[in-house]
């Protein structure tokens, strides 16, 4: 029989050798597997997964960056091709006329404070407070220059972190930060809070000024041991815990780190810190008390609190600890 006087059984035939060499490697990979199969073998360097560093994040990379200008902008300038190396870092404008004002960023500070608060960073008072725009001002300088507190200023510095702040007058008419916000312009990460408000915002003690000086003594004292006790009707300023600080890291991106944890022998009260990031995160709640007025007219004291969340680079040997007490020497 020739294959050329039966076309289609030729077509068959040439189709079968085709799918039969196709098929070879898959059944002689199938038969190695199986002659494989329950064989152990050691190996001399097992694998082990890698340790993430503060060099795989970028915002990590980039506070470290900003706090090395920071530090070398108070250092004078290298000499020759050294000088064409340094980095002039331009740091943001904090008072009210190196700011600009702006009305779009009010939406965008409302909803960075309310994300932080249902993380559970910020708590909901604190936020309420620092998205309270009841402030309309105007405020005038000693210039006669007006400006609006309705709306939030900001300011850049030159590696992109913008900081936002919302400025309130208080009962003497005199000008504050309420709310300072700073964030990475690229990832959107809250690295620094600052907030400011009223000492009888939560209750505290406002009427009485010497009960409120007591108040505010007695706070102080509770706050270098890292706890505040509440005000005469039972509120106080929320404190924040472990929860809320792991919640921070969390909004930055940074959980991954995997090993934040409260530090030993801690200066801080609320503080948590990633040795595999080099990173520190610290919270900080006190009253702060400053005087209006002059001596000869009489000098009337304003006690507001003050809440702090701050995200940093720290190494092992920079992070502040506690000196243990030395007993006295027996004679």
């Amino acid at each position: 029989m020739k294959l050329w006087q039966h076309p289609r059984l030729a077509g068959a035939l040439c189709a079968l050798a085709v799918l039969v060499c196709a098929a070879a490697p898959a059944v002689f990979l199938a038969a190695a597997d199986a002659a494989a199969l329950g064989r152990t073998a050691a190996v001399q360097d097992p694998y082990t997964a890698p340790v993430p560093s503060g060099d795989d994040y970028y915002l990590l990379r980039q506070l470290t960056e900003r706090a090395a200008q920071s530090q070398s902008a108070y250092t004078p300038l290298p000499q020759g091709d050294a000088a064409q190396d340094r980095m002039l870092y331009v740091g943001a404008r904090s008072d009210i006329g190196g700011m600009t004002a702006s009305s779009v960023y009010r939406d965008t500070m409302d909803a960075v404070l309310q994300d932080l608060a249902a993380s559970g960073a910020l708590a909901p008072a604190w936020a309420a407070w620092a998205c309270d725009w009841a402030e309309t001002g105007p405020y005038t300088d000693y210039d006669g220059t007006q400006y609006w507190l309705e709306m939030p200023y900001y300011a850049t510095d030159s590696l992109g972190f913008i900081t936002l702040k919302r400025f309130a007058l208080d009962e003497t008419g005199t000008l504050y930060t309420a709310c300072s916000l700073t964030m990475d312009s690229r990832t959107g990460a809250v690295v620094d809070i600052w907030l400011s408000a009223p000492y009888d915002y939560f209750g505290g003690l406002a009427t009485q000024q010497a009960a409120l000086e007591a108040a505010a003594e007695a706070a102080l004292q509770a706050a270098a041991t890292g706890e505040v006790d509440a005000a005469a009707d039972g509120t106080a300023p929320p404190t924040p815990d472990e929860a809320a600080l792991h919640a921070f890291a969390e909004q930055a991106g940074l959980a991954a780190l995997g090993d934040w944890a409260v530090p030993q022998d801690s200066l801080y009260p609320h503080a948590l810190y990633s040795q595999n990031g080099a990173a520190l995160i610290t919270a900080s709640l006190y009253p702060y008390t400053t005087m209006t007025g002059s001596v000869s007219g009489g000098e009337t004291a304003h006690t507001r609190w003050v809440y702090s969340l701050t995200l940093q680079p720290c190494t092992a040997e920079e992070l502040p600890r506690a000196v243990p007490e030395t007993p006295p020497e027996t004679p």
